[in-house]
Parts: C-alpha cells; sequence; structure tokens
C-alpha cells in the first residue's frame, strides 16, 4: 500500500520514468533471445525446423512497433501494458511453436524463462499491473494445454505457480522500497526549487523560464512581460527590535498577502532576505501598476502578529533583450521608490 499522501499517478510515473530504459533493453533483448529457440527447434528435430521459423521469428515486427511506440509515448499508463502485451505475445509465439515439436517435455524449462522476462519488467511496473499480467502466465499454460496436450502439465504448475507467487511479492517489496527514493527525490526536488521558510520559488526556478542561449525569457510566457521587484521598508530594524524568528513570522505572513492576489501563472521568488521578485506573463504595465498598488495597500493593511510593516515596490516591463535588464530597470525603479519616502510604487 501506498502512503495517502504520495500521487498514485505521478508515483507510477516516476517508478516508471526510472526504470524504463531498463525495461526497454528488457523488451529488446527477450525479443531477440526468443528467436534464438529456434535453434534448439532444429536439435528436436534434428534437422531444419522450417515449421517453427515463424512462431519464432514473427515477434520481431510487433518488436519494431514497440520501439515506435516508446519513442513517442511517455505515459506508464499505456506503455506498461504495451510491454506485458509484447511478452505474451513472446508466451504464445513459443506455445505456437511448441505445437509442431515431436518432444514437448522441454515446454517447461521455456516457461521458467517466461518468469524471469515477467521478473525483470516488474521493476518498472505497478504491483497491480505486475500481479495481473503475470497470473495471465499461468493461464496461458492451461489454455495451451487444451490442445498442446503437456505430458507435464502437473509439474509445470507446481513449478509456475511458487514462481509467479514468489515474483509477485518480490515486486510488492521492490515498490515498497521505491516509495522511499520517490519521496527523498521528491524533497531534493522542492529544496532545489522552494524557498523553505516561506514557501515560494527561490533562484532556481529561472532556469524553466530564462532562456540560456539568449538569458531573455522563454516563448511560452508570451510576448507582454513585467516584472516587480519589493523589499520590507526597514526590515533590518523589524529583527533587531523583534529578534531573528519574529521576523521570519513577517516575511511569511507578507508572502501569504501578496500570493493570495497573484494569478497561477504569477512566478513570485524569494530573491534574498526581504527581498522578492514576481513574474508576470501576459500583463500589460498598467494593469500591474495597479495589482502593485492593492499589494502595497493590503500589506500595509495587514495584521501579521508582529508589528506593522509596509513595502517599497519597483516595475519594469521585459524590453525583449535580458532578464537580467529587466530586473535591472525593475531595481531601479524600487530604489527610487525608497528615495522618495518608501511604502510606494514606482515604475
Amino acid at each position: 500500500m501506498l502512503p495517502k499522501e504520495i500521487n498514485r499517478v505521478e508515483f507510477f510515473q516516476s517508478k516508471y520514468d526510472y526504470y524504463k530504459t531498463f525495461s526497454f533493453w528488457v523488451v529488446v533483448f527477450a525479443c531477440l533471445s526468443s528467436t534464438t529457440f529456434f535453434v534448439s527447434d532444429c536439435q528436436l528435430f534434428g534437422r531444419f525446423a522450417i515449421e517453427t521459423l515463424l512462431p519464432r521469428t514473427i515477434i520481431l515486427a510487433p518488436m519494431l512497433l514497440y520501439l515506435f511506440i516508446q519513442r513517442r509515448v511517455k505515459s506508464y499508463q499505456l506503455m506498461v501494458p504495451i510491454t506485458y502485451l509484447i511478452f505474451h505475445l513472446i508466451m504464445w509465439n513459443t506455445i505456437w511453436a511448441i505445437y509442431y515439436l515431436p518432444d514437448k517435455s522441454h515446454a517447461s524449462e521455456g516457461f521458467i524463462i517466461m518468469h524471469l522476462m515477467f521478473f525483470a519488467m516488474g521493476f518498472c511496473a505497478p504491483f497491480h499491473y505486475s500481479t495481473v499480467a503475470h497470473a495471465l502466465v499461468i493461464v496461458n499454460i492451461l489454455l495451451s494445454n487444451l490442445f498442446n496436450h503437456y505430458a507435464n502439465l502437473e509439474i509445470m504448475l507446481s513449478l509456475g505457480i511458487p514462481c509467479v507467487l514468489a515474483i509477485c511479492a518480490s515486486h510488492y517489496f521492490m515498490q515498497s522500497l521505491y516509495v522511499s527514493h520517490y519521496q527523498t527525490a521528491q524533497k531534493l526536488e522542492y529544496i532545489s526549487y522552494y524557498d523553505l521558510l516561506t514557501g515560494v520559488y527561490n533562484r532556481n526556478i529561472l532556469s524553466s523560464l530564462i532562456d540560456p542561449d539568449t538569458g531573455g525569457f522563454k516563448a511560452s510566457l508570451g510576448k507582454n512581460i513585467c516584472v516587480i521587484i519589493f523589499d520590507i521598508d526597514y526590515f533590518k530594524q523589524v529583527n533587531d527590535t523583534y529578534g531573528h524568528v519574529k521576523g521570519d513570522v513577517v516575511l511569511k505572513k507578507l508572502v501569504e498577502v501578496i500570493r493570495s492576489l497573484l494569478g497561477e501563472r504569477d512566478c513570485m521568488i524569494r530573491w534574498g532576505g526581504e527581498e522578492f521578485i514576481v513574474i508576470f506573463p501576459d500583463k500589460e504595465v498598467g494593469e500591474i501598476r495597479r495589482l502593485a498598488e492593492e499589494l502595497r495597500r493590503n500589506v500595509e493593511a495587514s495584521d501579521n502578529g508582529v508589528c506593522p510593516v509596509t513595502i517599497s515596490v519597483g516595475i519594469a516591463a521585459y524590453d525583449g533583450e535580458t532578464f537580467k535588464t529587466t530586473v535591472d530597470a525593475a531595481d531601479h525603479a524600487l530604489y527610487r521608490a525608497k528615495e522618495k519616502g518608501r511604502n510606494r510604487v514606482e515604475v
């Protein structure tokens, strides 16, 4: 069972992404290796086994189709069932070849190899997917016995059923172990992009917003982009008077007030200390100025439980050149706001 706080779809997608390269090569090697069973067919016939040539080699066609799909589809919800379908095709092609063999007593060895295939796939599959897919191996054996009439069916089942149970149990424990890896990765990702005190982004988020070649904003943010930069007036006095713990309380309350007025696409970044930047995609300067005034008034009127505070705000419109020039322009506007008495907005 997964912890309740974990999003199942995101967890299973992460597990698939982590092991998908391994899964890819398992499929390729399984398909290619299954064609080599033709050699043992020839040994059993004592000649070139033309009867089993097609059953042994036809799997190459689904393999090529898998290679095509795998490059284009990323969702585990589609790729895991497709992969298991490939494995069942390998098994049914083997059953097809066994039908022609003069000696079917070696079928049990072939089916043990199938169990290994399903075990390998379980690394990237959700436990409930792997359990159903692997249980169908026993169903395949029972159905194929209707026409292959295995002389050692009881042995095949007495070996196969414990294999299925043991492998399903191992998949369950492997998935449980991956929970710890997933939670650690989530924490590291959060620390990488978010400020631990306030919960807003830190500067690392810029890697997803800025084009490294041009230094400008990525086209996905739109053409009209505005940036505001603001800080708390006389914040040093807050820390000196009430202490840094209370200063942290003031910062967190400030962020709550600001974020309550921001849109879903607006990106708020803690720039350093008590200084913050907000990036507004698809917004005009006039609209942002009105919003900044509202932010300033709301902060001034808010009760943070420590002391009244105000903010000074600088605004700049993206000029199409670089992110740095836009921030520098907003920073100059912020200094003008401070020179004119603080608790004001300047463009």
